[in-house]
């Protein structure tokens, strides 16, 4: 009897180490498998994660290229703009080296008339447009200048008829109203924004004036005077011609 006892314990315990031993074995199973789920959860946010960094650095590359270009559009517009200001500047500038020759020009012919009308041979031969106030003179009174220039015998003598009668011209043109213009003289850079006298009283100081400098100078002030005129009118200046 005790023999069939011991034997019976023997098997139980055998069977329940066999059953431990299964379990076990299960257990380890389950455990691994938990294990390679949760590698696979962490490789997906992984490659996740790559693909949102990637992402964000094309983003990156594309605002960095865009604010690239915007720069240089930028600089382009400002080189252009810098340009288009030299040349209108260049052009300005060679607009009134041209005037200022001109101006040069007709005070080079100013006074060789006036030396002529002093020294010439032949009085008979002045032209109207060669005698001083002709504008405000009538025919008549032009071949009197003429005749009475012509009797004249001594170069001081025509100098103080001369004088004479550019005392009246310009009386005759400040009553009448009527502008003064000596030979050679053309029209004044802003004269239609002076008045007859002021237009008058410039081109006798320019007449009078012995220096191309003195000339320059003159006329450089009155261009001035004449652009803030304008500028206060709020009108345009029409160049002189």
């Amino acid at each position: 009897m005790r023999h069939t006892l011991s034997i019976s314990i023997i098997l139980a315990s055998m069977l329940a180490l066999t059953f431990i031993t299964v379990d076990a074995q299960q257990g380890q199973g389950g455990g691994s498998g938990d294990r390679d789920q949760q590698m696979d959860r962490d490789y997906d946010r992984d490659m996740d994660r790559d693909r949102d960094y990637d992402r964000d650095m094309d983003q990156d590359r594309d605002y960095d290229r865009d604010m690239d270009q915007d720069r240089d559009y930028d600089r382009d517009m400002d080189q252009d703009q810098d340009r288009d200001y030299d040349r209108d500047m260049d052009q300005d500038r060679d607009r009134d080296q041209l005037m200022t020759h001109d101006g040069d020009q007709d005070q080079d012919r100013d006074r060789i008339q006036d030396r002529d009308r002093l020294h010439v041979t032949d009085p008979a031969s002045l032209r109207d447009e060669d005698i001083y106030g002709s504008a405000l003179m009538s025919e008549d009174e032009l071949n009197q200048y003429r005749n009475q220039l012509m009797n004249k015998e001594t170069v001081q003598a025509r100098e103080q008829y001369q004088a004479q009668h550019e005392e009246m011209m310009q009386e005759r043109a400040q009553k009448q109203g009527k502008d003064l213009v000596p030979p050679g003289q053309g029209p004044i850079y802003g004269g239609e924004l002076m008045t007859v006298q002021e237009r008058n009283q410039y081109r006798e100081q320019l007449r009078h004036m012995n220096s191309d400098e003195e000339r320059e100078k003159f006329q450089a002030r009155h261009r001035e005077q004449m652009n803030v005129r304008a500028k206060a009118l709020e009108l345009d200046i029409e160049e002189a011609e």
